[in-house]
């Protein structure tokens, strides 16, 4: 019994404890037990040693690391020598690829035609005078022909001040004077142009660039632009279209399978104790709407407020304990195998061979996704390819699971994973039962991709209502996005419609989706693929 005393914490050893532990049990001739509970300490120790080495490494990785089988395979063999033998299928496919690279050399093909929807140019390559007299009997030749290179081109942007006349009449035969009224703007009596303002509304949430760096462009074209001023502007225009954002919540909450994640985002307060506090930003799918919400705090309460009184929906997400409330309310809440995989990578990046047969399993299960994803399959034929060819693979999954969980304690990287897939496990089978639940919550993760990038760059957004600002138009950018619409052209559009007095009541046909249809000219790709009549397609040439 005395071996089994507690000597002292292993994360947080206490030098005086052990001392007056190894006094008494060395008073008391005990060397048996002292030996053995040394021993224990130091193993112990020594795993939480390697388990944070393993971490320390694990953060120090650049970014972002790929988790493709294959890869992580090879990663596996470099620091483990003969632990780890990759897989004859692994070896087959390099094989095959290094063959590919070998009989492709030397062979381009050539680079592609530019897009046949762009407007074409001709810029004419002329014969220099002193070459076009023919050197045999001194005429002058004619031309031929002209061969043909198409290179991609753009006009570089360039600033200008715009000087607006406003015309003043008046009567001859009186005193009547009339004078024209200034054109509406986004700022009233502003200095910068509704096109500028716009361009830097796209530079900052598109393209992720800080009104100071904007700034700084123009002050090297020879322009001061204050910060201030260019900033308030921005406001100015993400206030004007705040009232279509609200319109594409609305059509987020509609009916439909809704996805949604979280990140944080740091909010500049001067009231807070240290100047900066964070809040959270969620991210809502339903098909090709896509909505941004801000709340102060990442709770229960705030997917609430978005949901609003109807709770009992599906609602795909990562495990957070945050919307378990959905289930008691009568709704579901799909799993995500990429979450799920994601643990048992981690375990074999630390060398856990057991972890990487999970990662094999899995591997065919997104194989399915993926052929199920190029063959086109709608939603009843994803249902029928899963349950034929994923849901033996997740019996041999869960079996695999049982036999692991028996052995591996708990507390072990591999353990964790095991852990979430059991909690899970309900959750993650559900996409079998529903052909439009997707396997994975990534499209989510990427959707907020785009607050990160910026937030890298412009670090920070000023008080609450800022961050819903910034809610607003990455709601306006990411729906844009999602049904195939320029969004910058888009922005630019809809701005001047909104700035000339659009009527609130028709607010409803400013959505991507109708604008698409009355200004294919919007569609990023081939007008010819637009879904619409050819007669409205010809509008886009």
């Amino acid at each position: 019994m005395a071996s089994r005393e507690k000597i002292t914490p292993a994360f947080a050893p206490d030098l005086e404890d052990l001392r007056a532990w190894l006094q008494k049990m060395l008073a008391g001739l005990r060397f048996v037990e002292l030996v053995t509970a040394v021993l224990a300490l130091i193993a112990r120790m020594r795993d939480l040693n390697t388990e944070l080495v393993a971490q320390l490494a694990h953060l120090r990785r650049a970014r972002p690391r790929s988790e493709t089988l294959r890869r992580l395979e090879r990663q596996l063999v470099l620091p483990l020598g003969d632990l780890t033998v990759p897989s004859p299928l692994s070896l087959e496919d390099d094989t095959t690829t290094d063959e590919k690279k070998k009989k492709r050399r030397g062979r381009h093909p050539g680079r592609g035609a530019p897009p046949a929807h762009l407007p074409r140019v001709p810029v004419f390559n002329r014969v220099p005078p002193e070459l076009r007299i023919c050197p045999q009997c001194g005429a002058t030749m004619t031309t031929v022909s002209h061969s043909s290179c198409l290179v991609l081109n753009v006009i570089p942007a360039r600033v200008f001040v715009e000087e607006r006349l406003d015309e003043t009449v008046a009567c001859p035969n009186d005193d009547t004077i009339v004078s024209a009224s200034p054109p509406p703007q986004i700022v009233e009596r502003g200095k910068l142009a509704d096109a500028l303002i716009v361009e830097a509304v796209c530079d900052k949430y598109l393209e992720h660039l800080p009104v100071e760096r904007q700034c700084a462009r123009f002050a090297r074209a020879g322009v001061d632009v204050a910060p201030q001023t260019l900033g308030r502007s921005v406001a100015a225009a993400v206030d004007l279209l705040a009232p279509v954002a609200r319109i594409l919540h609305d059509q987020t909450r509609g009916p439909g399978l809704l996805g949604t994640d979280a990140t944080g985002i740091p909010v500049l307060d001067p009231d807070a104790p240290e100047g900066i506090r964070n809040g959270t930003m969620w991210a809502w799918t339903n098909a090709r709407w896509v909505t941004f919400f801000y709340s102060k705090v990442g709770d229960a309460d705030s997917v609430k407020r978005f949901l609003g009184p109807d709770l009992a929906r599906t609602v795909q997400c990562d495990g957070t304990s945050i919307t378990t409330f959905l289930e008691r309310t009568g709704g579901k809440r799909p799993g995500c195998w990429a979450h799920a995989r994601r643990r048992l990578v981690e375990a074999a990046r630390g060398g856990d061979r057991i972890a990487l047969e999970g990662v094999r399993i899995l591997a065919r299960l997104f194989a399915v996704e993926r052929e199920s994803t190029c063959a086109g399959d709608g939603a009843e034929q994803r249902r029928a390819r899963r349950l034929q060819f994923s849901r033996p693979i997740l019996d041999e999954l869960r079996a695999w699971i049982e036999r692991q969980k028996a052995i591996v304690p708990p507390k072990t990287p591999l353990g964790r994973g095991l852990g979430y897939l059991e909690r899970q496990w309900p959750r993650l089978l559900l996409f079998l039962d529903d052909g439009n639940i997707e396997a994975t919550n990534n499209r989510r993760e990427r959707e907020l991709r785009r607050l990160v990038l910026g937030r890298k760059n412009w670090l920070f957004t000023w008080l609450d209502e800022g961050a819903e600002r910034t809610a607003d138009i990455l709601s306006i950018v990411a729906t844009c996005i999602a049904h195939d619409v320029n969004p910058r052209a888009y922005l630019h559009l809809v701005t001047k419609l909104l700035v000339n007095g659009w009527p609130q009541a028709k607010l409803r046909e400013l959505l991507p989706d109708r604008m698409l249809a009355s200004h294919p000219e919007l569609y990023v790709g081939d007008p010819d693929a637009l879904p619409i009549p050819a007669t409205t397609r010809a509008l886009a040439r």
